[in-house]
């Protein structure tokens, strides 16, 4: 944390300093390890916020948290930095970051490992909500798309306000379909106000873009 963001100030509870121009307070918000080819390979989120006047962090439903991506590689008795985002990407609503069970570590493909993070939104009553997906290209840890998963509007139907609806997907990976670095994604279904919604539906990655893209199945199938 110190070499990412410097010293831990023991008032805020957090490691303190100065990245891209803002002053962020940050912790350790999870730690996934996986072993790749014999070695092990350290997936590390942080996750904290940029302090107002007041040092606390904003209170907005717009407002986003900071959140910082590293993956490590240990080299004998040191770690060796394999790739990093920027250590302060905005993410989440009300000035935090999503829960650490919001993200997962996921084999992409061969030898490729990157994160899911579960995001929802609520908004006049609709429920919206999706997976960030993020992962290593070269020694850079960038946004590789978002997947619409979720979708209903508990909060504006029934008692005379219309019918409800509430589609929902899980994302999974499917390393072993493919010899590539980026395989496609598998969204399958957990609940549809559809009674011929598809049960799964493949997400593929786009080797131009550099992103998982939605696929138009997907849209339909959360009623969009």
């Amino acid at each position: 944390m110190e070499e990412f963001y410097g010293a831990y100030n023991k008032r805020a509870k957090c490691w303190m300093g100065v990245v891209g121009g803002e002053k962020l307070c940050m912790r350790p918000h999870l730690l996934s390890s996986v072993v790749v080819d014999g070695d092990p390979i350290h997936f590390v989120a942080m996750a904290g916020y940029v302090p107002g006047p007041d040092g606390g962090r904003a209170d907005c439903h717009a407002c986003g948290g900071k959140l910082g991506l590293v993956i490590l590689k240990e080299t004998g008795s040191r770690l060796a930095l394999v790739a990093r985002n920027d250590l302060s990407t905005d993410v989440g609503s009300w000035g935090s970051v999503p829960p650490e069970e919001a993200f997962r570590v996921v084999a992409f493909g061969k030898g490729n490992h990157g994160w899911l993070m579960e995001f929802f939104y609520t908004g006049q009553g609709y429920t919206e909500g999706g997976v960030g997906v993020f992962g290593a290209i070269g020694d850079k840890i960038v946004d590789l798309g978002f997947i619409s998963t979720h979708s209903d509007n508990a909060g504006t139907c029934g008692d005379g306000l219309g019918m409800c609806y509430r589609y929902s997907y899980e994302i999974l990976s499917d390393p072993a379909a493919s010899d590539s670095r980026f395989g496609d994604l598998i969204a399958r279904k957990l609940e549809s106000s559809k009674p011929d919604a598809p049960d799964t539906i493949r997400v593929p990655f786009s080797q131009q873009e550099l992103k998982y893209q939605m696929p138009p199945a997907l849209e339909a199938a959360l009623g969009k």
